[in-house]
């Protein structure tokens, strides 16, 4: 039975804070103004006598299997409707730019709620909600003569390689053995080493801390040679001045509510993984065919405990499969207490056949006797044998056959990282520092694996006959151009055979033609470097997202780079060569409208923004998707899936999985997987 419950939440009105969102004189509606519905929860939020607009109402549960919650927000009236809710008793809140978390009410799918909620008492309580790119704006860089710079004492390699004494160094050797050459690389490569792992800004990181304490913290994270390249005491003097300043109450401008199409978003959650978790990357179709698998299970891989993990979104359910190695050691603890499986499993992606692919660690470092004959194919028409330096990786590959619920394991003569499929069915993968690897699974017998992984796999490279070696180097994101097969990869530390690039931070894109065995490499202009995740669309235009803070395009046609500076605040005297305080990791083109906004949709990962930010090339503007529960939302990557195209907003939705290296870094300590839709106005049902 539908029932109508006034929930009041006892509010003091405090000074100096003002809620924003909503304009004062505004009445706030009734219920009877709020549409019902016995499947979802459905009322009003309001300040006083004023409706907050732009606010975020979570029903959370743990009535079912695993925790589940669903996140909405209130329209200009306040109003509000938490649609097709699973039969459970939920905890109602309101979380809002300005506010203070309101008390949870305990609530039932077709109740119809009056929340009230308060101003926050003070701008620091205010701010506590924010997210880590606004604190990350209070951060101000040491000046460029305080840097490692050109012309500084670096530690240059000795004559024969390996690591020398320390000298003095000309411009040209002291960019190659990592020096930076401008401030903004310097603040590139300090955002790129501290978010790998988790966000800078975020509470744990911004907590005051001595001087000696941050060489405990960073040797404790296997981050002391990042912070010696760095400059270990100039950072640690600019981070403790950072943190002190916020202990002393510094806090930054107040984000802008949610407006226009984000007021439609739905965010459903599920946790997933356990305590020592870090599920990196999750999939829940084929990129080439998004109507594959509706409703299906979605995957997701952990890097932290050597786990594939499975939501069904229908029963609610969450499922666990260990990977295995053929051989090898079992796992051992790592820092931070953290427990990481030998197998370092990373990026699943589904094929048309039910199988989830993953690079993944399958044997020791030392490469089989039968690898050292296989024959690198190159582009200049030569080859040549590879050598045990060559073949050097830290992962192979292998798929868990999900009919059989059994993992197939493959070895490989190339590293792996990312992977992506092509029209053919072949499978190429970024990761190794010298080579394209391809695999083609119609070769490989899945039940005797070690038989046939050599005959199904090439190894692609380009040989500067001058120096014998590798010009292709290494790449990071991958994926394949839909318009002609042609394979493109994001740059990479260690690239040979360009211009010396800025410490850590790769600088290029470059592409491969499987047919011609052609081979470019492209430097990206300033303003913006560091490129990771790249994806293109159906025009075959290349997308990628920037360690600086910027969005980028590279037009194979004319070859032609276009940037955009990223929306959101940006980091305390950096210009728009620095770009903005967030840092996009990855990136996924929707180029099917698995979402809902049209097909082509530019989707980035703001890693320090809480959110996910979708750009339409048409009108060159970015939509923000914040997810502002759990705080910490630590996103790698993400794809989107058609479960009815006849189903309106209910059928289609992307997935992404928010995890950290470490739980601890997030607001309620538990790793999710989000599914985001987009109804077609914030009361439909």
């Amino acid at each position: 039975m539908t029932r109508a419950v006034t929930r009041s939440i006892v509010a003091v009105m405090l000074t100096g804070v003002v809620a924003c969102g909503t304009p004062t004189g505004v009445d706030t509606p009734a219920l009877g103004d709020v549409p019902l519905d016995p499947r979802g929860i459905s009322g009003v939020v309001s300040n006083g006598a004023r409706p907050e607009g732009g606010v975020w109402v979570i029903a959370e549960t743990d009535s079912l299997p695993t925790h589940f919650q669903r996140i909405v927000v209130t329209d200009d009236q306040g109003r509000f409707l938490v649609p097709d809710l699973p039969d459970a008793d939920y905890e109602v809140w309101v979380r809002g730019y300005g506010l203070r978390d309101s008390t949870r009410v305990q609530a039932t799918p077709g109740e119809q709620l009056a929340l009230t909620v308060d101003n926050a008492g003070t701008p620091q309580e205010a701010a506590k909600i924010y997210p880590a790119n606004y604190w990350l704006s209070l951060y101000e860089p040491p000046p460029g003569d305080l840097l490692p710079l050109v012309g500084n004492e670096r530690r240059a390699p000795a004559d024969g390689g390996g690591q020398g004494d320390t000298a003095e160094l000309d411009e040209e050797s002291s960019v190659a053995a990592g020096a930076f050459p401008t401030r903004e690389h310097w603040l590139g490569q300090m955002k790129l080493s501290c978010m790998l792992c988790h966000q800078m800004g975020q509470e744990i990181s911004r907590l005051w801390l001595e001087a000696d304490a941050w060489d405990v913290v960073w040797d404790r994270a296997g981050m002391g040679r990042t912070a010696d390249n760095l400059g270990r005491e100039v950072l640690k003097d600019s981070l403790v001045d950072w943190t002190s300043r916020i202990a002393d109450g510094e806090v930054p401008p107040a984000p802008p509510r949610p407006t226009g199409v984000e007021r439609n978003v739905v965010i459903t959650q599920w946790s997933w993984g356990q305590e020592l978790s870090y599920i990196h990357d999750n999939v829940s179709t084929d990129k080439r065919d998004p109507t594959l698998y509706p409703n299906g299970k979605v995957w997701g891989i952990d890097i932290g405990q050597s786990y594939l993990w499975a939501l069904d979104p229908v029963t609610h359910t969450v499922t666990s499969h260990e990977v295995p190695m053929r051989d090898g050691p079992g796992r051992d603890p790592t820092r931070l207490g953290r427990i990481q499986g030998n197998t370092s499993s990373h990026n699943p992606m589904l094929d048309d056949q039910g199988n989830v692919w993953l690079t993944t660690r399958m044997r020791g470092r030392e490469t089989p006797a039968w690898a050292h004959e296989v024959v690198v194919d190159t582009a200049g028409g030569s080859s040549r044998q590879l050598s045990s330096r060559d073949m050097s990786s830290g992962r192979q590959l292998g798929y868990f056959d999900t009919a059989r619920e059994e993992f197939v394991l493959i070895d490989t003569v190339y590293g792996t990282h990312h992977l992506q499929f092509d029209s053919q069915g072949r499978l190429w993968t970024s990761g190794d520092r010298s080579r394209l690897g391809m695999l083609d699974p119609s070769k490989l017998d899945p039940k005797r694996p070690a038989e046939t992984e050599a005959a199904a796999q090439t190894a692609y490279a380009k040989i500067d006959p001058a120096t014998g070696r590798s010009v292709m180097g290494g790449g990071y994101g991958i994926i394949v151009n839909p318009e002609d097969d042609t394979i493109w990869r994001a740059g990479y530390p260690g690239i040979f055979g360009q211009p010396p690039l800025p410490n850590l931070v790769g600088n290029r894109i470059d592409m491969f033609d499987p047919k011609t065995q052609d081979y470019k490499q492209y430097v990206l202009p300033p303003p913006a470097f560091g490129p990771r995740g790249i994806d293109a669309t159906t025009d075959g235009k290349l997308w990628f997202g920037t360690g600086s803070g910027h969005l980028g395009r590279f037009d194979p046609k004319t070859e032609e780079f276009t940037y955009w500076e990223t929306p959101g605040p940006k980091i305390r005297g950096t210009d728009e060569a620095t770009g903005s305080a967030d840092f996009h990791y990855y990136i996924w083109v929707d180029q099917f409208d698995a979402f809902g906004l049209g097909a082509n949709m530019v989707i980035l990962t703001g890693t320090n923004s809480d959110s996910l930010l979708v750009f339409d090339p048409a009108t060159e503007g970015f939509t923000k998707l914040r997810i502002p529960y759990p705080l910490g939302t630590f996103t790698r990557g993400l794809d989107g899936r058609i479960d009815d195209a006849d189903a309106g907003w209910k059928g289609r939705g992307l997935w992404v999985s928010n995890n950290t290296d470490g739980l601890l870094h997030t607001e309620n300590r538990m790793g999710y997987i989000s599914q985001i839709q987009l109804r077609p106005d914030p009361l439909a049902p």
